[in-house]
């Protein structure tokens, strides 16, 4: 015997093998040592090994882990137990009733039993990836040699296509080969056979020969990659002694295999953050939403591992729309028949859960499982599109066979469709935005008309110095104002409609066109206001009216005659220097309020008019609520009163100031009071001073 030691851990462990060349089958038994020693020495060799290091892509952090299972589980499950599904469940086996078969594996239980010769991994077929896609330094096939060495026993490790991995022979440094040389290759499943007989000194079957193995699959959650195969007939006469090799197979390939899941996890990882950033990508870049949308469809069909699904969204009815599908039937797409009873799936995936179905045929929830049977349809998940709480839409996802479905699918498929309602949200906005921008547009065209409807100019006519104002809170108002001449007297209104912005704008221009139709032709003010209040209770709402007031002043004989319908009286204020006219502070001030209705309520008001003689130095004021009920940020109007107080303090300073500058003040004072609070309704200010 000759023994070597190697560094295992923080230790060593001794191992032992034989060097000569082992006898035949039968006498293979008679020369090792008794069954306890042989477990004792298979476990500290197997730490030993793997505690060096599965040092490749099958993980250099699970040797560890997996040499403690090899020894808790000679101890602890006994000789006829082992553990099985990638070495995380233990599962006891059945009595070992092999096979035989030349032309392909027999699978006996859930481990892997038993199978022949050239038969590839049960479930081979199905899958695209192999265990040589996971490895690097070809750790674990020369473990296999190791075992092999060992044991006395030929172990092999297979791929899905049921060729064989073998390490290369050392030529230099390194584990298994010389620098810059392959550690592992990939050899025809008879060529690896003989070589795995031939390290224990074993003839090989011959080619077709049909014999029975032990097979250890390396499973993950896409299936079968490979597995580690030995003869199943070694050991038949020391059936405890072949379930102890058996059993730390079956640990070494679920070891092997719960790496490999590892990096399977991993790359899924990677595509889903692959997809969320293309997604986001798209979001970014603000792409068309239609291609937003199939992309998001694309990459989650991909990457979920679908065969079809649809992304739909709410019209403004309720009614789901399709907005992209893949490989379903324009019949599947055209019924709006919702799969679940009273359509609760539905529900629940607009609320914010992701629903799924595994087996569409046996649950009870759907109402019509032929309807998916037609369509070949077996399994569903489904997510509503959510943005800020509010559901858009649904993406669907279909499977042709059913599946189970994992928390972490659920969350990329929310993750998804959390992308997919963000891009659609941000469209809408678009939309509006631009929405927004044109009526911006046509409301600043109507408001360029509406000014336009204004006076150019005002009429100066001898002995009188007119002036006027208008400032809307927005773009579009509802108060106006209006001069002109009329058999040589100045003709002049104030008007304020109820409400702002479009719609009392819109009845302002009615109005005003009104005014100015009646007015060359009525006999009397009183006329006048009684043909535009039949006009524009035609054109108006019970909730709509207008206040009005209108003055003719002769600048000869400086007479007023005015009448009002609803609006705030005119302000006259008359110097008083001396306060013979029972004036304060210099001046005398008067209302000139003519009683009357506002215009658009009743038909049969009747307005009246008023007579006032003005002389030199009086100054006229009319104006809109506006100005008295401007607030400050304290919430105080601006009143009347203070209006007042603002005229009479500049005519104190200013005797002679104009009605341009009377204006000027009165603005100037009003935006010193309200700041940027001022703004909240139209101002509109008309001022005449006789001279």
């Amino acid at each position: 015997m000759k023994s070597e030691a190697r560094a295992a851990g923080n230790g060593y462990v001794k191992r032992e093998r034989s060097t000569t060349t082992p006898p035949s089958s039968s006498a293979m038994l008679d020369r090792r040592p008794t069954k306890a020693a042989v477990k004792r020495e298979f476990a500290s060799e197997l730490v030993a090994e793997l505690s060096h290091g599965l040092g490749d892509g099958l993980g250099s952090d699970t040797g560890p882990g997996l040499a403690a299972g090899v020894a808790g589980g000679a101890g602890e499950h006994g000789a006829d137990t082992v553990v099985a599904e990638r070495g995380s469940a233990e599962q006891s086996l059945i009595e070992m009733k092999p096979t035989e078969s030349s032309t392909g594996m027999q699978r006996a239980d859930a481990t892997g039993r038993h199978g022949a010769v050239g038969g590839a991994p049960a479930g081979g077929g199905a899958h695209a990836i192999t265990v040589s896609d996971f490895m690097t330094d070809g750790s674990i096939a020369r473990l296999c040699d190791e075992m092999s060495k060992l044991t006395g026993v030929p172990i092999w490790l297979r791929g899905v296509d049921g060729r064989v991995v073998v390490p290369t022979p050392a030529q230099g440094n390194g584990p298994g080969g010389g620098v810059g040389l392959p550690l592992w290759q990939i050899v025809p499943a008879d060529e690896g056979i003989a070589r795995a007989y031939a390290l224990v000194g074993k003839a090989a079957p011959q080619p077709g020969a049909k014999f029975d193995l032990f097979i250890a699959p390396l499973k993950t959650s896409l299936g079968d990659i490979g597995d580690i195969a030995l003869p199943a007939d070694w050991g038949k006469d020391d059936p405890r002694e072949r379930r102890a090799l058996e059993r730390a197979a079956t640990i070494l390939a679920g070891s092997a295999a719960e790496s490999c899941q590892g990096q399977i996890d991993l790359r899924t990882k990677l595509d889903e953050l692959g997809a969320l950033f293309r997604l986001s990508s798209l979001l970014v870049q603000q792409t068309n939403p239609d291609h937003v949308v199939n992309t998001a469809l694309d990459t989650a069909i991909e990457v979920l591992g679908f065969d079809a699904g649809s992304i739909s969204v709410l019209d403004e009815a309720g009614e789901l729309v399709h907005k992209a599908s893949r490989n379903l039937s324009p019949h599947w797409l055209a019924t709006s028949a919702p799969m679940s009873i009273d359509g609760t799936l539905r529900a629940r995936a607009l609320n914010g859960e992701v629903v799924s179905v595994e087996d569409i045929a046996s649950d009870k929830r759907i109402a019509n499982p032929e309807r998916a049977a037609d369509e070949n349809v077996a399994s569903l998940m489904t997510a509503g599109l959510l943005y800020q709480g509010r559901a858009s839409g649904l993406i669907r996802l279909y499977s042709r066979v059913a599946r189970h479905f994992t928390p972490e699918q659920a969350e990329l498929l929310r993750a998804i469709a959390d992308h997919v309602a963000m891009v659609l949200a941000h469209s809408r906005l678009r939309e509006l935005r631009e929405q927004d921008h044109a009526m911006q547009r046509q409301v600043k065209l109507a408001a360029d008309v509406q000014r336009r409807m204004l006076p150019r100019s005002i009429p100066q006519l001898p002995g009188l110095d007119t002036a006027a104002r208008y400032a809307p809170s927005f773009q579009l108002g509802g108060d106006f104002y209006d001069t002109e001449v009329i058999n040589g007297s100045l003709a002049f209104a104030v008007g304020d409609v109820v409400g702002k912005g479009v719609p009392a704008a819109m009845i302002m221009s009615a109005v005003r066109a009104a005014l100015r139709a009646y007015s060359q032709t009525a006999p009397t003010l009183s006329d006048l206001l009684s043909k535009v209040n039949l006009a524009t209770l035609r054109d108006t709402m019970e909730s709509e009216f207008v206040t009005l007031w209108v003055g003719l002043l002769d600048p000869t004989t400086k007479q007023l005659v005015c009448a009002s319908a609803g609006h705030d009286p005119a302000m006259l204020f008359r110097p008083d220097p001396d306060g013979s006219l029972g004036g304060l502070a210099g001046f005398k001030i008067e209302d000139l309020g003519v009683p009357g209705l506002v215009a658009g309520v009743d038909p049969e008001t009747h307005y009246e008019e008023t007579t006032y003689q003005l002389r030199a130095g009086d100054v006229l004021l009319t104006c809109t609520d506006g100005i008295g009920e401007a607030m400050n940020f304290d919430g105080k109007k601006f009143g009347r009163q203070r209006l007042i107080d603002t005229v009479t303090g500049l005519l104190r300073l200013e005797a002679g100031a104009s009605s341009q500058r009377i204006i000027e003040h009165v603005m100037w004072t009003l935006r010193q009071y309200s700041g940027l609070a001022l703004g909240n309704d139209d101002v509109t200010i008309v001022v005449v001073r006789v001279s």
